[in-house]
Order: structure tokens, then C-alpha cells, then sequence
């Protein structure tokens, strides 16, 4: 059985943390979630939720996982998109273009890479 090892851990541990800090500082802070602002908390509880069930698919080696992580997270960023064009800000488009530019590595990764076909089909990607 193949094992989460490279890149993928790195994610799945990158995940973890966006989980455990998500989930503590709406329970220990959520003064500091609701300061941020309507569009902002969304997001946070989107990536939040998003991370855990990551977590739970990778767990469990949903063959789905690399099409409903990436869908997520293109959901996210381009929400998180549509926020900052609203807001008016250049800076925080520009901050948007630069996760829009992760998010289409991290889905072409998932979606295409070798290790993340291996471990969550249980096979090579070249058989």
C-alpha cells in the first residue's frame, strides 16, 4: 500500500494545521474571527471546513479526494477573489492572483501528479 510521503505529506500536514488553528480560534477567539468581517469569516470557515475534510478523505483514501480538494479550493480562492474586487483594494487582488497561482499548482498536482494517483488509487499512474 502506498504510503503519504514528499509533497502530499507536506499538504495533508499544511491542512492539519489550518484545521487545528481554524477550529482553536473559533472556540478560544471568535471575537478575533468576527473582528475580520462578514466576507473574511466566511473564508475562514470555508478553508477551515475545506482542511477537514481533506484530512477525513485522505484518511480514508477517497479516490475523490484530488478532484473535491481541488475544487474546493479553486471555490475558495476565487470567493476570496470576488471579496477583494468588491472591496476595491488592488493590494488584496494582487494577494489573490498570487494564491490563484498556488491553487493551480496545488490542483495540478493533485490532479495530475504521480504521488497523489498512487495514494489515493492504489496504483501507478503508468499501469
Amino acid at each position: 500500500m502506498p504510503r503519504l510521503t514528499g509533497a502530499l505529506l507536506a499538504i495533508v500536514v499544511a491542512a492539519a494545521a489550518v484545521a487545528v488553528v481554524g477550529i482553536a480560534g473559533g472556540l478560544l477567539a471568535f471575537e478575533q474571527l468576527r473582528a475580520i468581517g462578514g466576507h473574511y469569516m466566511v473564508a475562514v470557515a470555508f478553508v477551515t471546513a475545506w482542511s477537514v475534510l481533506f484530512l477525513a478523505m485522505t484518511a480514508l483514501r477517497a479516490r475523490a479526494t484530488p478532484v473535491v480538494a481541488s475544487a474546493g479550493l479553486a471555490v475558495w480562492v476565487g470567493y476570496r477573489f470576488c471579496v477583494a474586487v468588491a472591496a476595491g483594494g488592488w493590494p488584496l487582488v494582487v494577494d489573490l492572483l498570487g494564491e490563484a497561482v498556488m491553487a493551480a499548482g496545488f490542483c495540478g498536482y493533485m490532479l495530475a501528479g504521480e504521488q497523489p494517483k498512487t495514494f489515493y488509487r492504489g496504483r501507478h499512474p503508468t499501469a
